[in-house]
């Protein structure tokens, strides 16, 4: 803890006061594979390869040595990565050694929650009917693993759309009834990497869900989202390529996310406008990235 506060304490006047902070956050996507085709994806199964374990470990100790201290792995999913007889555990475990000090692994929840890692965000976007329709017959087998015990804690993903958005106010009120143990829901909205399609919502749309989701949230629903975060996705008024945050894929590196800027004006990244909101320090903001980094 206290090499912790020696390292944050530093940071948090660069990053908050003279906002030159350099980059805190490191993902990898170890692969792009996937054992889903879910309806809104297009970044899945593209070919573009798996990271090496030798790759991996080159990314985990260079992000390390430029001061980051944050990691996550994502996909494709995650969980399918291998190479050799190495797994993502032995990634999971690698970055401990470095030194990082939270891991979090981003995974759709169907090869279970198995893993040392910190925290672990889990896609669930819709009660059954519609998790079906997007991502397949899996919601019970997901809803099962997150009930499992001995597993780290679970945050949930739930990316609005034109097809999810009536179901939002559904989910979080089924989640808080049923006692679902997870941290709460983090909201992101639909980015349409490949161009406008009709799962995008328009400005004015999106911030209507963010007025429900503002209520809902001051009634206690479990909505990890910031009333500052939400307030910023809904203006648009926020900064885009946040160089607080990398991502790594077998391709290379990226600021923030691995989109083009084209996407940037439309981009949904719930976390983003997080950081955003925290580096000016709106007191929501500031108190969700204590309790959930």
């Amino acid at each position: 803890m206290l090499e912790r506060l020696r390292y944050y304490a530093p940071y948090a006047w660069r990053f908050a006061v003279t906002r030159d902070a350099g980059p805190l956050i490191c993902g990898l996507a170890v692969t792009d594979r996937c054992n889903l085709c879910c309806r809104e994806c297009h970044v899945s199964n593209t070919g573009k390869g798996d990271l090496t374990y030798a790759h991996a470990m080159e990314i985990m100790r260079s992000a390390y040595e430029r001061g980051c201290r944050e990691l996550y792995f994502t996909g494709g999913e995650p969980m399918l990565w291998r190479c050799g007889d190495y797994g993502l555990e032995d990634l999971v475990r690698a970055a401990r050694v470095i030194g990082y000090f939270h891991i979090h692994v981003y995974t759709n929840g169907t090869l279970g929650l198995d893993t040392s890692a910190d925290l672990v965000w889990v896609s669930v976007d819709g009660l059954a009917g519609t998790y079906a329709v997007r991502r397949g017959d899996h919601f019970d087998e997901v809803v099962g693993a997150i009930c499992e015990p001995n597993h780290p804690p679970v945050a949930i993903i739930y990316t609005v759309d034109r097809f999810t958005a009536p179901g939002i106010e559904h989910f979080l009120r089924w989640v808080r009834r049923v006692h679902l143990p997870v941290v709460g829901v983090m909201v992101y909205f639909h980015t349409p990497y490949y161009g406008k399609d009709e799962l995008f919502l328009e400005a004015v749309e999106r911030s209507e869900v963010i007025d429900k989701l503002l209520e809902l949230k001051l009634e206690g629903l479990p909505v990890m989202n910031s009333r500052a975060g939400l307030k910023a996705l809904a203006s648009g008024r926020w900064t885009r390529r946040m160089p607080i945050a990398l991502v790594d894929d077998a391709e290379g590196e990226s600021v923030c996310c691995r989109a083009s800027d084209a996407v940037c004006p439309d981009c949904g990244y719930g976390p983003c406008t997080e950081l955003w909101a925290a580096q000016r320090l709106k007191p929501s903001a500031v108190a969700a990235l204590v309790r959930y980094v």
